[in-house]
């Protein structure tokens, strides 16, 4: 942000970045720097949590209970369950904390002390990541900025994930959608299925993360760069024997250690080491990586912004509902699918051509600057 630059009144930004993951970190800090640089003072909120480093509520525990009950919906409470049960190497978890007070500056309010904020402030934000997870057994309402007057709701790239809506959140969710006043999201399929919805029309905007150029990222947070060979393996659940199999292979192609981060899964015998990182670890081991191979959608998208050649593999998600049309969404855009699920014959290809995808970028930014500018000065005259 410009020093000179006097700030304005300010945005309360919600959105998710507790669980130790991450994606939803850095989502949340790009979303503030994207703001402060438009004039505004941001200050992101979170409510009081019985778990450290989660958002754990206990009126969130009974409501995702008593809708299991009801519904029988076993994969989402699997999904939720298996969330909790990651075993992260090391120390990562304070390699988070220590992030998210250096970086996020969390501040902590009463649903009373939000809705007193959100009258005086320009603007609220609901943020990126999944916060409008269709099949959730808790539709949180501060991620639908219901504390919030209506007129000064925007939503900023938010995620729904899924490509339906689970039957027993269908009437919640038109609702409380509809009544966000400035409507963007994160994939095409989350623009389709609010227009099936609600009956009206969301922007496509990318993720928070790749609104910051790559050289912005390592200015912002001070990223160093080293000489060492590696592939980084960064997988959310176990990898798939095909993945499996593409690490062996550039393995052998290039001759370098395969490095694991930060979760530890039951079968690590394709990685030679795993090491605790945090959200700092994490883009400096992805931008000095030789390449990626990944189940993230962030594994993905950094790796797009920073120039590191990647494969991305569909997530082992077990039980639980697929979202790899977050992935598809992506690299549909960005000119890049030949980088999912790539056929064995093309596993060594390890040049990338960046060039497209940086152009539909730098398009794709201004876009984004364009709706979060015009909704945050929209907010302050009506």
């Amino acid at each position: 942000m410009n020093k000179n630059m006097p700030l304005k009144d300010n945005v309360l930004l919600t959105t998710l970045f507790s669980g130790f993951n991450f994606g939803s970190s850095l989502q949340t800090f790009a979303t503030k720097v994207l703001v402060e640089n438009l004039g505004y003072n941001c200050e992101l909120i979170e409510r009081k949590s019985l778990v450290k480093g989660r958002d754990v509520r206990m009126g969130k525990l009974f409501t995702i209970l008593f809708r299991t009950l009801q519904t029988f919906d076993t994969r989402t409470i699997k999904a939720y369950r298996s969330s909790y049960q990651k075993s992260i190497f090391g120390d990562s978890k304070l390699r988070f904390e220590e992030f998210t007070a250096r970086y996020l500056k969390p501040q902590c309010m009463t649903w009373k002390a939000l809705k007193k904020e959100a009258k005086s402030a320009v603007a609220s934000i609901a943020g990126s990541d999944q916060l409008w997870n269709p099949t959730s057994l808790y539709v949180d309402p501060m991620y639908y900025l219901r504390f919030a007057p209506q007129k000064k709701r925007i939503s900023f790239a938010t995620s729904l994930g899924h490509d339906f809506v689970a039957k027993y959140n269908i009437t919640k969710l038109r609702k409380w959608i509809s009544e966000v006043r400035f409507l963007s999201v994160r994939e095409d399929s989350g623009v389709k299925l609010i227009q099936e919805l609600c009956g009206r029309k969301a922007l496509h905007l990318l993720d928070p993360t790749l609104l910051l150029d790559g050289d912005t990222w390592r200015h912002k947070l001070q990223i160093p760069s080293q000489d060492e060979v590696y592939i980084l393996a960064y997988f959310l659940d176990s990898p798939s024997e095909k993945a499996k199999s593409c690490i062996s292979l550039l393995k052998d192609k290039l001759n370098c250690k395969v490095i694991a981060i930060p979760y530890e899964h039951e079968d690590m015998n394709y990685a030679d080491m795993i090491v605790p990182a945090g959200p700092l670890d994490f883009l400096r081991l992805v931008d000095n990586a030789t390449y990626v191979v990944t189940d993230s959608f962030h594994g993905t998208a950094f790796s797009i912004n920073l120039h590191t050649p990647f494969y991305v593999f569909d997530r082992n998600y077990g039980s639980a509902h697929s979202q790899s049309s977050r992935v598809v969404s992506l690299l549909k855009m960005l000119q890049l699918l030949e980088r999912y699920e790539p056929a064995m014959e093309s596993m060594l290809d390890i040049n990338v051509d960046f060039e497209k995808s940086d152009f539909i970028l730098k398009s794709e930014r201004e876009v984004a600057r364009k709706y979060l500018n015009e909704s945050l000065a929209a907010c302050q005259i009506d």
